[in-house]
């Protein structure tokens, strides 16, 4: 009879799952020493995106027009990555708008979000020196947790506040049309980001952050070192995958089944 440490060890030893483990302990090692230079005070340089100096671009446009700018970072809570991106850009964009005059508008869906957002208005209008400007549900709205009741309120919000500059960075997916099509009715410019439905913000936006852009966007705008460094640590296991990759082509292009082998595939 086979023990259970037996067999525990023959997982590990099974073919393919040795070299696994290998390249797992590798990446934790690399996200780890990115992290560690991060707090040591290394910054590393992100490229300029170009949906980023819209941003910058379109507040300084709603300060001439006399409008404000609406951040929408989607339908999700504080669980998804793409909303905590969204609401990263949402307290920079507010931070700035707040500071030239231009009131930040918002919505989301979940009501942990726009607890968070409601905090983050709050605290910029103290930061800039004028907490009197300040009310309470006056720049943050809710219309409902299903997915269409907010689609349909912030299209109504957007209608009706009529804001210069649209950004929908976070968590969507079929509520799209109903939300960038008031945006394009007010003549707002848009800029969105999103890994689900890159699609529908592609066919709408003025501006895009592809896929995991996102999260650039969100490290760059902030300049948060330990964001940055997480994105340094996550394009080092990239150049590693890549390695491999490019290897075990060059092998197999010389007929060696050398790194096949080794994943056990």
């Amino acid at each position: 009879m086979i023990s259970a440490t037996d067999s525990l060890v023959g997982q590990i030893v099974k073919k393919g799952l040795g070299f696994q483990l290998t390249l797992l302990i590798i990446m934790v090692i690399l996200t780890y020493i990115a992290y560690y230079l991060g707090k040591r005070g290394r910054v590393w340089e992100i490229r300029p995106l170009e949906g980023l100096e819209a941003i910058y671009e379109g507040i300084g446009r709603c300060a001439e027009m006399g409008r404000p700018v609406m951040v929408i970072p989607g339908i999700s809570g504080l669980g998804s990555a793409e909303t905590l991106a969204g609401l990263s850009v949402l307290g920079e964009v507010t931070k700035r708008s707040t500071e030239i005059g231009v009131p930040t508008l918002a919505t989301a869906s979940s009501t942990e979000t726009i607890m968070v957002i409601e905090a983050m208005t709050r605290n910029a209008y103290t930061a800039a020196g004028k907490p009197e400007l300040y009310e309470p549900g006056k720049y943050v709205r809710w219309f409902g947790s299903d997915q269409f009741s907010y689609a349909v309120g912030a299209a109504g919000y957007i209608l009706a506040e009529k804001p210069g500059m649209l950004i929908q960075v976070g968590y969507f997916i079929a509520e799209i049309p109903a939300v960038a099509e008031a945006g394009a009715r007010v003549g707002a410019i848009q800029v969105g980001g999103t890994l689900s439905s890159m699609d529908l913000i592609a066919m709408f936006a003025d501006y895009i952050f592809i896929g995991e852009e996102i999260f650039a966007a969100a490290a760059a705008i902030t300049q948060d070192r330990i964001q940055i460094a997480t994105l340094a640590g996550q394009d080092w296991i990239r150049l590693l995958t890549i390695g491999i990759l490019v290897v075990g082509m060059t092998l197999m292009a010389t007929g060696s089944k050398v790194i096949v082998d080794l994943l056990g595939m």
